[in-house]
C-alpha cells in the first residue's frame, strides 16, 4: 500500500492500517478476554446443521475470523456460493437473541441467496423479491427458539434497524439492513 502524500490520504492510510491492527489483536485475544468485551451470537443454520456461536465484535471492530465462519455458515445452502454478510445484520440477530432472552441458537431458515436460487424461488412464490436483500448477504429469516414469532416481530421492530417481515403463518420473522419497513405476509 503506497501512502497517498496529501493529508486526507495520510489519514485514510493510517485509518485502515490501525482497522487492520485491531482486527488481527481480536482475533488474538484469549476466548476468554473476548467473551468478556465482545458482542456475541450463536446461530444454527437449520439446512446444513452447522452452528456458530460466539464473539463476532469487539467495540467497533468485527472480526474477520467469526465472519468467514458467519459467511460459510449463512451461504446459499442449495448451490453452496458464499457471500460477504452485512455485519449489522449480525448485529440485528445478535440484538434479537439478546432481546428475547434466548439461549438457544438462532435458527437461520435463510440466509445468502444466490442470483440463481433466488430466481428459482420467485417462480416458486410470489412473496420472493426481484432485487432481494438475500442476494445481498443482508438478509436472513430466522425463528427463535423459545420465543414466539410475535415476540421476535416486536424485538425486531423495536430495534428501527432495517426492514422487517412477519410470516406467521409459515412462524418466521425475515430482517435485513436496508430501509426501516415492516410487512406481514
Amino acid at each position: 500500500m503506497t501512502v497517498n502524500k496529501t493529508r486526507r490520504g495520510f489519514l485514510k492510510w493510517t485509518g485502515a492500517v490501525t482497522a487492520g491492527v485491531m482486527c488481527g489483536l481480536i482475533d488474538a485475544l484469549p476466548a476468554s478476554a473476548r467473551e468478556t468485551i465482545g458482542y456475541k451470537v450463536s446461530i444454527h443454520n437449520i439446512h446444513t446443521d452447522e452452528t456458530f456461536s460466539g464473539v463476532y465484535r469487539v467495540g467497533k471492530y468485527y472480526s474477520p475470523k467469526a465472519f468467514r465462519q458467519i459467511n460459510r455458515l449463512m451461504r446459499d445452502h442449495r448451490t453452496g456460493d458464499i457471500h460477504p454478510i452485512d455485519p449489522r445484520l449480525i448485529d440485528i440477530v445478535s440484538k434479537i437473541q439478546k432481546q428475547c432472552r434466548c439461549s438457544q441458537p438462532v435458527e437461520l431458515l435463510s440466509g445468502f441467496r444466490s442470483p440463481k436460487t433466488n430466481t428459482m424461488l420467485r417462480r416458486k412464490s410470489r412473496g420472493v423479491a426481484k432485487n432481494s436483500y438475500h442476494t445481498k448477504g443482508q438478509a436472513a429469516d430466522i425463528q427463535i427458539p423459545g420465543a414466539s414469532t410475535k415476540k421476535t416481530r416486536n424485538a425486531a421492530l423495536a430495534l428501527r434497524a432495517g426492514g422487517v417481515g412477519y410470516y406467521p403463518r409459515k412462524s418466521f420473522v425475515h430482517v435485513d439492513t436496508g430501509d426501516v419497513r415492516t410487512w406481514t405476509a
